[in-house]
């Protein structure tokens, strides 16, 4: 292609970044994609150790038949590796009185759960009573679920969920931009039963895609999702590269690059920015029409992963569920803790058992920092206490995320929109801080990214 070393390049080589590079494959575009670590796949990285397998990321996922990720698990050799959850990650505990408790997943059991008081099931039971609110100033997801279902299910039903997904406290987040689903279901259906009503029964007959239903991962972690999309690029893939800057050309752009201590540049017709907000934050500085600062105001939450293995008869707990979250009520030192080798086959030798703990967050930030010894302390006192486990882990490993989770704030729908009406032509962005957190969404944020700057009409040369 005359006058540029590739049409698009592709920086980052995350979940976005490869969905971006994929998708403009596939059209026929020229494309490269760079790196700067020593592999693919960002947060969504598996490593194996003694026998147990580790999710440094994401334990598992979630795909609808409409999300773009879904036509990507209809590859034969990936489609043959998906491993559905077992039976018993649909049940999940919450921590109350220093005790985990099932969350109830039929009327009955929600009639007898001790999670709840009588006035607050009440609460619960009569919302489709509260009268929708169709317009009014963004609200935090805290003033959202305590104005439609009362103080207690916000403390012990959403707020450990928004611990587990966000690691974060529901009075700093907005509703709108980080459970978008619930403000549609008030406004169309004037009622959160009636809208859950309608979702399920649409989704009965929505015709089924690659993906299996519920939740599912892969028989070699969730790295064999990032080999699968990597295979498809065969050499179109650079890692262990730095993007130092880049530079807007009359046409294109010029991209300086570092590998090996050596640098050199690139040039492209266009350019997707696959990175972390502040990563972009930092390649747009130079740019004083670029939206640099509303990307560095997104703030992200620490996170420290803990794995501690045990032997299965050191853990009196049954283990039979996707794991246990803690309300911020509850005053524990973690966040929740996933039990990893009841969910998916191979995560742990025989007779052994992995637990996944997370510490930190939003709320618990000099936690995440905490020294390693501190950590391993502080983290067998609440397995201890939580699930009654005993001795010594026969196999303990910590990772840190300083900056793990986009944090979906009050303006953070506006801030996005800023930072697409800001971007020049050619340029896109693509990351998990655009459009969701989830693998899903943070895979439909690179496709979004590909689409549109073909829809701007440049030939793939």
């Amino acid at each position: 292609m005359a006058g540029f070393d590739c049409d698009t390049l592709v920086v980052g080589g995350g979940i976005s970044g490869l969905a971006a590079a994929l998708t403009l494959k596939e059209k026929g575009v020229d494309v490269r994609l760079v790196e700067s670590r020593g592999y693919l796949g960002g947060a969504v990285r598996t490593v194996r150790d003694q026998g147990y397998l580790l999710e440094f990321g994401p334990n598992s996922l979630m795909v609808r038949p409409e999300d773009a990720l879904d036509t990507v698990l209809g590859d034969p050799d990936l489609s043959s590796a998906i491993l559905p959850a077992s039976t018993v990650s649909k049940n999940r505990y919450v921590v109350k009185s220093g005790k985990p408790f099932p969350i109830p997943l039929s009327p009955w059991t929600f009639l007898r759960t001790p999670l709840l008081s009588w006035r607050g099931r009440l609460d619960v039971l009569s919302e489709w009573r509260v009268p929708a609110r169709t317009a009014g100033p963004e609200e935090t997801l805290s003033h959202f679920v305590r104005r439609r279902l009362g103080e207690e299910a916000l403390q012990y039903f959403v707020d450990p969920f928004v611990k587990g997904v966000y690691a974060s406290h529901p009075d700093l987040l907005s509703v709108d931009a980080s459970f978008p689903l619930l403000v549609r279901m008030e406004r169309e259906h004037g009622s959160l039963f009636r809208g859950g009503v309608k979702a399920f029964l649409k989704r009965r007959k929505r015709p089924g895609g690659f993906a299996p239903r519920g939740i599912f991962s892969f028989s070699g972690g969730m790295s064999d999702l990032v080999e699968a999309m990597e295979k498809k690029l065969g050499e179109d893939v650079g890692t262990n590269v730095d993007v130092i800057k880049y530079t807007r050309l009359e046409e294109g752009f010029r991209v300086a690059l570092m590998y090996d201590e050596t640098e050199y540049y690139m040039t492209s017709r266009r350019l997707v920015l696959a990175t972390s907000a502040f990563h972009a934050a930092d390649l747009l500085e130079g740019d004083p029409d670029g939206p640099s600062a509303e990307l560095n105001s997104i703030p992200y939450a620490p996170v420290t992963v803990v794995y501690a293995g045990f032997s299965r008869d050191q853990v009196p707990h049954p283990l039979d569920g996707f794991g246990l979250l803690c309300p911020t009520a509850e005053n524990r030192k973690v966040l929740g803790v996933i039990f990893s080798s009841s969910l998916f086959p191979g995560r742990a030798p025989e007779g052994k058992v992995l637990l996944t703990v997370f510490v930190g967050g939003m709320t618990g930030q000099k936690m995440a920092q905490a020294f390693d010894e501190d950590l391993e302390r502080i983290v067998r006192k609440e397995l201890s206490e939580l699930l009654g486990v005993t001795g010594t882990p026969e196999f303990f490993r910590i990772h840190r995320w300083e900056k793990a989770i986009p944090q979906f704030i009050l303006g953070h729908g506006e801030t996005v929109k800023t930072i697409r009406k800001k971007l020049p032509p050619g340029l896109r962005l693509a990351g998990n801080y655009l459009e969701g957190i989830s693998i899903a969404r943070a895979f439909g944020s690179g496709v979004r990214a590909a689409e549109e700057l073909l829809s701007e009409g440049a030939s793939p040369g």
